[in-house]
């Protein structure tokens, strides 16, 4: 007996008044997604976590069975896992979004991306210049996947906690971060310097005159490694996760999850799904438990493109029509959710539910008859916390001798 967990980062929405009052979720029609939900049944799931915004890395944390209370030390570190970087027990990790700043200090676009050619030659120059740069502090800086990086900071004299807020489109950003002590000093500084040479460097490859406003890396998220029990210790079963972004990959990786190479898997919404799903179907053969993540919904809301974010759900439909036809629902069970609501409208994530529908084993339907938000309130599954995912799912597939 398996589990695929199919997961559409941000696919839940709220209501939008240009549809008629409906989710894109609603509009999309997902033939393949509503057979699912006739056939299975449905709930509502809480991502967040008290006192925690909702985002992909607490809430895939949450629903994989690690408290982020106690197992999240920040962002950084997930995509550095991710990413392939070595997690030495010393080392402070940041993500850092490359963004493009007016001459005021408004952030006009967190999501600046690079042609290959200037990524490389940027990279290596920013390297360059941060080796032997600092005393008792080692920094090296690496592009990841489009606008994203990871900077790396190792020596004892690192203090992870401090970091820049993260950037936010029209926000103005701070001068520069703050530290209390010793350490927090240095390592303001630290992230000061590389945003300025950074700066530097990137505008001079983009001819950009003004020193003002230009492009420059913004590290946040800052965490050293945190040490996660492994999956199978969790849940008594071996897995994959099946991911193109970093933070996904980072998450699988330090659980103890297999993470293959996916062809044409890229987080955009031009991400090649098919490849994706013969990447899981190829996993569901070693493994119990295979996660399919697909980032471009998430990427589409915070974009506020509406039309995008439907034609990108009808592609993820197409893609578990695919699924369905290849896999013999009696012996898996098949689950799909989104990680949090991304609102196309607001641009943001919210607190709201997500729905989930699982199919598949010796499941009886609910009698729900749609994946959406609305429909999957009535399903039987009800409305439960991430936390409890897995043991609703086990429970729902007679798991009885999988894990504790």
């Amino acid at each position: 007996m398996q589990i695929l967990l199919i997961v559409a980062d941000g696919m839940a929405d709220l209501p939008i008044g240009d549809l008629g009052g409906k989710t894109p979720l609603q509009a999309a029609g997902a033939e393949n997604l509503d057979t699912l939900a006739a056939t299975g049944r449905s709930g509502l799931m809480d991502p967040p976590i008290a006192g925690i915004p909702p985002g992909s890395d607490v809430a895939h944390l949450n629903f994989l069975g690690y408290n982020p209370r106690r197992y999240y030390t920040g962002r950084g570190p997930l995509e550095a896992a991710g990413a392939g970087i070595e997690m030495q027990p010393d080392g402070a990790f940041y993500r850092c979004n490359l963004c493009m700043l007016s001459p005021d200090g408004v952030v006009i676009d967190e999501k600046v991306e690079l042609d290959e050619g200037i990524r490389s030659e940027v990279e290596k120059e920013i390297n360059q210049e941060l080796q032997d740069r600092f005393e008792g502090i080692e920094a090296s800086f690496r592009f990841t996947l489009g606008y994203r990086g990871i900077l790396t900071l190792r020596g004892k004299r690192s203090a992870p906690e401090i970091t820049y807020p993260q950037p936010k489109r029209l926000g103005c950003l701070p001068d520069r971060p703050r530290g209390t002590g010793s350490g927090g000093e240095k390592t303001a500084e630290v992230l000061y310097q590389f945003r300025e040479l950074s700066a530097r460097i990137i505008s001079g490859k983009l001819r950009v005159e003004s020193p003002a406003g230009c492009f420059t890396l913004i590290p946040g998220g800052g965490g050293r490694a945190p040490m996660l029990p492994s999956f199978n210790e969790r849940h008594g079963m071996e897995g994959a996760g099946i991911a193109a972004v970093p933070l996904i990959k980072g998450i699988c990786r330090l659980c103890g999850m297999h993470v293959p190479q996916v062809q044409g898997a890229t987080g955009k919404p031009d991400t090649d799904l098919i490849s994706k799903a013969r990447s899981a179907l190829d996993a569901l053969e070693k493994f119990d438990f295979a996660l399919l993540h697909v980032e471009a919904t998430d990427e589409l809301s915070h974009n506020g493109d509406v039309q995008g974010k439907i034609r990108m759900i009808r592609r993820i439909d197409e893609m578990i029509g695919f699924l369905l036809e290849r896999i013999e629902l009696k012996e898996c069970l098949v689950a799909v959710l989104a990680d949090h609501v991304t609102s196309t409208e607001l641009r943001r994530h919210t607190a709201d539910p997500v729905p989930v529908v699982a199919s598949g084993w010796k499941l009886n339907p609910d009698g729900v008859k749609e994946y959406s938000e609305a429909a999957a309130a009535k399903g039987k599954l009800g409305r439960f916390n991430g936390s409890e995912l897995f043991h609703i799912l086990k429970l729902q597939g007679g798991f009885t001798q999988f894990g504790p």
